[in-house]
């Protein structure tokens, strides 16, 4: 008998995230979270849907488009380390449990546009 698993699947749209390498400050022999990486914390929290909290449990699949501010549509900038602290703050508002459950993970350049954002589509696997 084959049983149906339903999936969830969840989109969001977050700002654009602060690199990786802005993300932690060493503050009297102690290392923190930057002030910037605190206020991206606290934009990214605002952004998200309200309402009864019910994470992702299982397995997941992300798809993160960055779109980086159009001040940066002629530069370089680097993509591949934007994502860490987007799933910290996703951790904390418990979208999901952990990041630990990313079994996929695709992140995408999009066309420089506004302010930038984060584009995810998350979905849990069956």
């Amino acid at each position: 008998m084959t049983r149906y698993n339903p999936t969830r699947s969840l989109s969001l749209v977050l700002p654009w995230p602060p690199s990786v390498n802005r993300i932690w400050r060493a503050v009297a022999g102690r290392v923190v979270l930057s002030e910037s990486a605190r206020k991206y914390a606290v934009t990214c929290a605002n952004a998200l849907p309200t309402g009864p909290v019910d994470p992702l449990r299982g397995r997941l699949q992300v798809v993160m488009t960055l779109q980086a501010p159009a001040a940066l549509a002629n530069r370089c900038y680097d993509i591949a380390n934007r994502e860490k602290h987007v799933f910290d703050v996703l951790t904390r508002q418990r979208v999901w449990v952990d990041d630990s459950q990313i079994d996929g993970l695709m992140i995408l350049r999009g066309t420089p546009q506004g302010a930038g954002a984060a584009i995810l589509d998350i979905t849990e696997l069956p």
